[in-house]
């Protein structure tokens, strides 16, 4: 959890750079977020259809709502990506009803004993989902990180969202505020006006192991973090 959540923090003199940062991207310390004045104003900047850095327990996300089409837009332009759809994160198991088809029995199982964590389930999509949101696909993937006051901000929002690592399509994730910044000045910009949520340089990752668990035999699509984790708990049942 938040103890297991370990980070190696970024230098004084760039967080001063962060505080004094006025081109267009506001920056607030993961420490901070659940602060009243802190909570509306991430509510501005979503309510505007305006792009979310945020910390999960692999890498730094890039988002927003996930049932708004113009952050998903802007998400592919600053990403170059037009073709896979992209993960969703939740707070908890009851936001999953607007989003799948159904949840799976075994579901409750993982919930119960490997979330949150370093996973993305892919399940059968609600067919009530615009296929633009799924990029046409039938399939969505779910996260539930384990980032305790990421999770407390999504349930207090009351909407998922976007989740995709920030990098440029076919290129390395990254995992540190500073080089996000200078590798993405466009996120400075309007109509780009985004929010980056600070929680130093994260330790490097595989990204999270993705288990599609929409059909009856259950397959591993990516072995990533704590793959190990998932195989030595499915081996239990």
């Amino acid at each position: 959890m938040e103890e297991a959540f370990s980070v190696q923090h970024s230098a004084f003199s760039f967080q001063l750079q962060l505080k004094n940062n006025k081109n267009g991207m506001k920056i607030i310390k993961y420490s901070d977020i659940l602060k009243n004045k802190n909570i509306d104003y991430i509510k501005r900047v979503l309510e505007k259809e305006n792009i979310l850095i945020y910390p999960t327990d692999t890498l730094y996300g890039i988002g927003g709502n996930f049932f708004s089409l113009s952050v998903l837009k802007k998400i592919d332009k600053i990403k170059g990506r037009t073709d896979n759809p992209y993960s969703v994160v939740i707070s908890d198991i009851s936001m999953l009803n607007d989003l799948v088809e159904e949840i799976p029995d075994i579901f409750y199982d993982i919930y119960k004993n490997l979330l949150p964590g370093k996973f993305t389930f892919l399940f059968n999509a609600s067919k009530s989902l615009s296929k633009s949101l799924l990029k046409n696909n039938e399939k969505i993937g779910i996260r539930i990180p384990g980032v305790p006051n990421i999770l407390k901000l999504i349930k207090i929002l009351n909407f998922p969202l976007i989740s995709t690592s920030v990098n440029r399509s076919g290129e390395k994730p990254l995992n540190n505020p500073e080089k996000i910044m200078e590798e993405f000045p466009i996120l400075q910009t309007a109509p780009f006006d985004s929010l980056l949520i600070d929680y130093g340089i994260i330790p490097e990752s595989k990204g999270s192991t993705i288990i599609d668990i929409s059909e009856s035999q259950i397959k591993c699509i990516r072995k990533g973090d704590d793959y190990e984790r998932f195989i030595s708990w499915m081996s239990k049942l």
